[in-house]
C-alpha cells in the first residue's frame, strides 16, 4: 500500500507545500487528491513567484488585468485568488467527504504585516471574504502581534493557518488563543463547529541553523567523557522540539476547558509539520516524516519529499509519541554545550518573516516586470549605467527594502526625512502630492466643465500671473503642447521686468483674456503685483465686472481668497493645502491651465496614474522606477557627482524647468544640495570633471541624432548615464509624478527634508527692506562699483576672502578672474535680471559653454526674479561650491504699480539687490555686473572676452 494513504489510517494528513496554475488546470492536482490520498495545500509567496516567474501560464490574465488598469498588487491578488479558489473548488469532495477536518488550502497574507496586530485583521477578513470558500485557511504569522489577530479571526470564524512557528512556548501561545476565540463564541450562543485551525511548526530550518552552531563547538582529538559531544546532536533538535511539542498539544487537549469545547462540536486545532524538506543531504531525506506520524497532525511536504516518502517511506504508527524522553534530553543537552533553544527559536522567528518577505519581493518585481512588458510602449522605460557606483547603489535600494521605504512614504511616513522636534506633522502636511492624482482626476469633469464655459464665453487668452511652482508647470505645458484649436492661448508671466509686463499687454485683447492669479500662500509678491496693476487695467479698459475677468488658484483661507471673494473673481479653485507648490504639478496649479488649453487632462493623469502604479507600495525599491532613479541621484550625491545634468529632447525641451525647481529647491539645504544642470548642451568627456551624473530623456518621436554616441562616450569616461524613454508628450504626466517620488527618495538619502525651503525667504525679506529703503528714500545704498567701464560696472563685497586672490587692472579682466576662481566641483550661475530675448539668451549659452569647457565647471542659467523661486534655495542653502553671476540693466521704462510707490522695474532692482546680500551673507562667491542700459552690447562684450 502507498505509505501516503497508511498515513490517513495513522491519524495523520498528508498536503502539498506546492501550487500551480498548470497543476490545478492539468488535472494533476485532482488526481493526486485520489490517487496519493492528499488531503490539502499549503501555499506561500516563493511558491507563487516559482509558479508565475518560471511559466507563461499566468500572461494571458496578468496582460488582461494590466490592460484593465490594475495595480501591481491588485495583479497579484488576481493571480493568487483566481488559483486558490479552483484549488479550493478541487479539494472541496474532500473537504465535505472529512466534515470539514481536511480539504484545505492555504492563502497567506502579506508577511509585511507580521508585526501590525490592526491591519492583518482587516487583510485576513478581506482575502477570506473575497475567496469565499469555506476550505480556506488565511495564513498569518504567530509572532506577538499576529496571535491577537489570530484570536480576533477565529472568533469572527475565520479558518486560520498560523505559520512560523518555532517554539513550544509560540504554539502554546497560539493554543491558548484558539481556545479563547472558541470559548467567546460560545458564551455568546455561536457555534463552534465549522471552524478550522492548524499550528504550523517548523522543522528543518531548526536544524539548518543548530547545526551551524553545533559546527562551531565541534573540536577534533577531544577525548570522550560524561559531557555531551556536539557532533551526537546534529540534526536531533527539529525533530526532538516537535515530539515535546506533541506532548504539549495533548495535555491541552486533556483540559477541561477543551473537552467542553470539544463536546460543542470543536474541531481540534491539529498540528501541521511544515519546512520537512531536508536541507542536508547527509540526512535521510524523509528524516521530517517518518519520527513525527501521530493522530490529529498535518504533515506538508514539497514535491520531492512526497515522492521520496510515497517511494521508501516507513511508516510507524505514533512515532511521534516515541523516544520523548531522548528528545527532552536532546535540548538539555543543546544547553549544555552553550546553546540556548529559547534563542535559536526566537532567532528563526525574526528571520522568519524576512524569509517571506524576501519571496514577496520576488514576486511583487515578477509582477512588476511582467506588467511592464505588457504595456509594452505604453510606459517610459528607464534604464542606467552606473559603472563603479553600481554596488553602492544596490546596497542602497537593498537598505531601503529593509525600511519598507514604498510601503512607508505611500502611506505618508514623515519620519523617512530628518526633521526637527515638531517638524513631522509640517511634513505629512506636504505629502499630499502622493494622492493628488487620485484626487484631481476625480475633479477632471469639473475642470473640463469650467475650461469649456471659458472657451464658449470667448476669451481667446489666459494669462497666468505666478512664480515658480505656480508656473513652471504650465509654462512646461504651454511650451510642450501649445492650445488646441480653437483654445485660448496661455502666457506665463513670472518677470517683473516692465518690458515683460508690457510684453503681456501689447499680446492679448483684454476683453478676451482670462487672467489665473496663481499663489499657494496667496500672497507672494511678484503675483500680487502682477494682479494690482492688471485688475486695474482690466478695470479701467474693459467694461462689466473687472473680476469677471479673473481667476484664482490658492491654498484655503488665504488673503488671495478673500480678495478673490471681495473682487468677485469669476472663480477660486481651492487647492489642496498639503501640497507643496514644486509638488503641485498635478494639482489645480497645472491642470486648471492645462484644462484651458485644450489639453486632455484624463489622458493626461491617466498617465501619471500608470507611473504611481508602477511605484505602488508593494514594489520593491529595485523594482520601483521613481525610488530607483530617487536612490541613484542620492548616492551619486554621496560619491562626489551632484551636478545632475540633464539632456532632454526638444519636444520636451522645457520639462528641465520644472525638474530644476524641483531638485534644486528640495535637495539644496544644510549646505547640501543636487545642483541640477538644466539647457547646457552635451559635450565631449573632456569638458566634464567627476562631479557629473548625465539624464537624458528621449521623446520617442524625436532621433537621438548623435546624443546616443556622445552619451556611450561619457559612459566609458566612468560618468553615470540614467536614460528615460518618454513615450509621448502625454507621459509627461508620468513623468511628474516619477520625478516628485525619486526627489522625495533622494532628500531620505541625503537626510535633508525636501518639503522646506527654509532660505528662500531670506531674499523675500531683504527686497522688502530694500523696498521700504525705497519708500523712505526714493534710492537704494548700494556699494560703488569695484569697476566701471563704459556701460559695465561691477559690484561685490571687497571684504570677503575671495576678493584678495581676484587679479585684474580692468572690468573684464576681473570678471575672467572672478570666474576662474571656479575648480571642481564648483558650479558658475549666471543669472540675470531683465527680459530673456533670443539674441540675448544665445550670448549667455556662449557664455556657459566656454566657461564649461575651459574650466570644465558646471554652468547654470538661472532668469531673474524666476530663479529665487527655483534654484534661489540651493544657492543659499545648497553647497558653497557656486560662483555667482547676478547681471542687472537699466530699464527704459518703468511701469507703475497701483497701491506702491514704486514701479516694476524699481521691484526688480530690489530683487536682484537682495539676493545679492543675501548670497554675500552666505559668504558667497558673488558679484553683480551692471550692463547700463545696452545690454545686448554688454552681453556680446562680456562674451567676447570670455570666449
Amino acid at each position: 500500500m502507498n505509505p501516503l494513504l497508511q498515513l490517513i489510517e495513522c491519524g495523520q494528513s498528508c498536503w502539498l507545500d506546492n501550487l500551480t496554475r498548470r497543476m490545478i488546470r492539468s488535472g494533476e492536482l485532482k488526481r493526486r487528491v485520489d490517487e496519493q490520498g492528499l488531503r490539502g495545500v499549503t501555499s506561500n509567496p516563493a511558491i507563487f513567484n516559482n509558479a508565475i516567474s518560471g511559466s507563461n501560464d499566468y500572461d494571458d490574465q496578468i496582460r488582461e488585468l494590466v490592460n484593465d488598469g490594475l495595480q501591481i498588487h491588485e495583479i497579484y491578488e488576481q493571480l493568487v485568488v483566481t488559483d486558490i479558489r479552483e484549488a479550493c473548488d478541487v479539494l472541496r469532495p474532500v473537504y465535505d467527504e472529512s466534515d470539514g477536518i481536511d480539504g484545505f488550502i492555504s492563502l497567506e497574507v502579506s508577511p509585511y504585516l507580521a508585526h501590525d496586530t490592526e491591519i492583518t485583521k482587516v487583510e485576513g477578513r478581506r482575502l477570506f471574504q473575497t475567496v469565499d470558500r469555506p476550505n480556506l485557511l488565511i495564513k498569518v504569522p504567530g509572532t506577538p502581534a499576529g496571535i491577537p489577530a489570530i484570536e480576533e479571526m477565529l472568533y469572527e470564524g475565520i479558518n486560520i493557518n498560523v505559520t512560523l512557528l518555532f517554539s513550544i512556548q509560540s504554539y502554546e501561545a497560539v493554543a491558548e488563543a484558539y481556545i479563547r476565540a472558541l470559548e467567546r463564541r460560545l458564551a455568546e450562543g455561536k457555534s463552534v463547529k465549522n471552524i478550522a485551525s492548524v499550528a504550523s511548526f517548523f522543522l528543518s530550518r531548526l536544524d539548518v541553523l543548530t547545526d551551524q552552531l553545533l559546527g562551531h563547538r565541534i573540536r577534533s582529538g577531544v577525548s570522550a567523557g560524561k559531557e555531551p559531544k556536539p557532533h551526537e546532536l546534529l540534526g536531533k533538535f527539529a525533530n526532538a522540539n516537535a515530539k515535546l511539542a506533541y506532548q504539549s498539544f495533548k495535555q491541552i487537549l486533556a483540559r477541561d476547558c477543551w473537552k467542553k469545547l470539544e463536546g460543542k462540536g470543536a474541531r481540534v486545532q491539529r498540528l501541521l509539520w511544515a519546512s520537512t524538506s531536508t536541507k542536508n543531504p547527509l540526512y535521510r531525506d524523509v528524516c521530517y516524516v517518518e519520527p513525527l506520524i501521530g493522530l490529529h497532525t498535518v504533515n506538508t511536504m514539497p514535491d520531492e519529499t512526497i515522492d521520496a516518502f510515497a517511494d521508501h517511506g516507513i511508516i510507524v504508527k505514533n512515532s511521534v509519541e516515541m523516544d520523548v524522553n531522548e528528545s527532552q534530553n536532546v535540548l538539555k543537552n543543546l544547553r549544555k554545550v552553550g546553546l540556548n533553544p529559547d534563542f535559536i527559536t526566537q532567532q528563526l522567528l525574526d528571520e522568519g518573516v524576512q524569509k517571506f518577505m524576501d519571496p514577496f519581493d520576488k514576486l511583487m518585481t515578477t509582477i512588476a516586470e511582467k506588467r511592464l512588458y505588457f504595456l509594452g510602449k505604453n510606459h517610459d522605460s528607464q534604464t542606467f549605467a552606473l559603472g563603479i557606483s553600481k554596488g553602492a547603489v544596490q546596497s542602497a535600494l537593498d537598505s531601503l527594502r529593509n525600511r519598507r521605504f514604498s510601503q512607508r512614504i505611500s502611506g505618508g511616513d514623515p519620519f523617512l526625512w530628518p526633521s526637527k522636534p515638531g517638524d513631522e506633522e509640517k511634513i505629512k502636511n506636504r505629502l499630499g502630492w502622493l494622492k493628488s492624482i487620485g484626487a484631481f482626476r476625480e475633479r477632471g469633469a469639473e475642470i473640463k466643465e469650467f475650461a469649456s464655459d471659458i472657451k464658449g464665453a470667448g476669451f481667446r487668452h489666459v494669462v497666468l500671473l505666478g512664480m515658480g511652482g505656480s508656473s513652471l508647470c504650465p509654462e512646461v505645458c504651454h511650451e510642450t503642447f501649445g492650445s488646441g484649436k480653437g483654445w485660448p492661448q496661455l502666457t506665463v508671466l513670472d518677470n517683473t521686468d516692465p518690458a515683460a509686463v508690457k510684453g503681456v499687454v501689447s499680446q492679448v485683447d483684454l476683453e478676451k483674456t482670462l487672467f489665473i492669479v496663481a499663489s499657494k500662500s496667496g500672497t507672494t509678491g511678484e503675483t500680487l503685483s502682477f494682479y494690482n496693476y492688471f485688475y486695474e487695467l482690466v478695470k479701467s479698459r474693459v467694461k462689466g465686472e473687472p473680476g469677471h475677468h479673473f481667476i484664482a488658484i490658492t491654498d484655503p483661507a488665504t488673503p488671495l481668497m478673500a480678495e478673490a471673494q471681495k473682487r468677485r473673481f469669476r472663480r477660486c479653485f481651492e487647492n489642496r493645502e498639503d501640497i507643496g507648490g514644486r509638488f503641485s504639478a498635478l494639482s489645480y496649479f497645472g491642470l486648471v491651465p492645462m484644462g484651458l488649453m485644450g489639453i486632455d487632462i484624463d489622458l493626461f493623469l491617466g498617465r501619471a496614474k500608470q507611473m504611481q502604479y508602477s511605484c505602488g507600495p508593494y514594489v520593491p525599491a529595485a523594482a520601483n522606477p521613481a525610488i530607483q532613479l530617487g536612490t541613484i541621484l542620492g548616492i551619486q550625491h554621496q560619491l562626489g557627482r551632484d551636478k545632475v545634468t540633464f539632456v532632454i529632447s526638444e519636444p520636451i525641451r522645457t520639462f528641465g524647468y520644472w525638474v530644476e525647481q524641483l531638485l534644486a529647491e528640495s535637495t539644496g539645504k544644510g549646505e547640501s544640495g543636487l545642483v541640477p544642470v538644466e539647457g547646457e548642451p552635451l559635450g565631449s568627456p573632456s569638458v566634464y570633471s567627476n562631479d557629473r551624473v548625465f539624464v537624458y530623456m528621449h521623446a520617442i518621436e524625436e532621433n537621438k541624432g548623435d546624443t546616443e554616441e556622445k552619451l556611450l562616450a561619457l559612459e566609458e569616461a566612468g560618468h553615470p548615464v540614467i536614460r528615460i524613454e518618454v513615450r509621448d508628450k502625454m507621459n509627461l504626466g508620468a513623468e511628474f509624478f516619477r520625478w516628485e517620488l525619486a526627489t522625495a527618495t533622494a532628500g531620505s538619502i541625503m537626510e535633508v527634508n525636501p518639503f522646506d525651503e527654509s532660505n528662500v525667504a531670506e531674499s523675500k525679506q531683504n527686497t522688502h527692506d530694500l523696498l521700504d529703503e525705497w519708500r523712505q528714500k526714493g534710492q537704494f545704498s548700494e556699494n560703488h562699483p569695484v569697476f566701471q567701464e563704459n556701460s559695465i560696472a561691477i559690484q561685490c563685497d571687497s571684504t570677503q576672502e575671495w576678493f584678495d586672490k581676484i587679479n585684474g587692472k580692468s572690468a573684464l579682466d576681473f570678471i575672467i578672474s572672478f570666474v576662474g576662481l571656479a575648480k571642481p566641483p564648483d558650479y558658475i550661475a549666471l543669472l540675470p535680471y531683465f527680459l530673456r530675448t533670443p539674441e540675448r539668451h544665445n550670448f549667455l549659452q556662449s557664455m556657459r559653454l566656454s566657461l564649461r569647457d575651459r574650466l570644465k565647471a558646471a554652468t547654470t542659467l538661472g532668469y531673474g526674479p524666476r530663479y529665487l523661486h527655483s534654484t534661489g534655495q540651493l544657492h543659499k542653502g545648497g553647497p558653497n561650491t557656486g560662483v555667482f553671476i547676478i547681471l542687472t540693466a537699466d530699464c527704459a521704462e518703468d511701469i507703475a504699480i497701483p497701491g506702491q510707490q514704486y514701479g516694476f522695474a524699481t521691484l526688480q532692482r530690489a530683487q536682484a539687490l537682495g539676493d545679492f546680500c543675501s548670497l554675500n551673507s552666505k559668504e558667497r562667491r558673488v558679484i553683480r555686473i551692471h550692463l547700463g542700459s545696452q545690454i545686448e552690447g554688454g552681453l556680446k562684450l562680456l562674451a567676447e572676452r570670455i570666449l
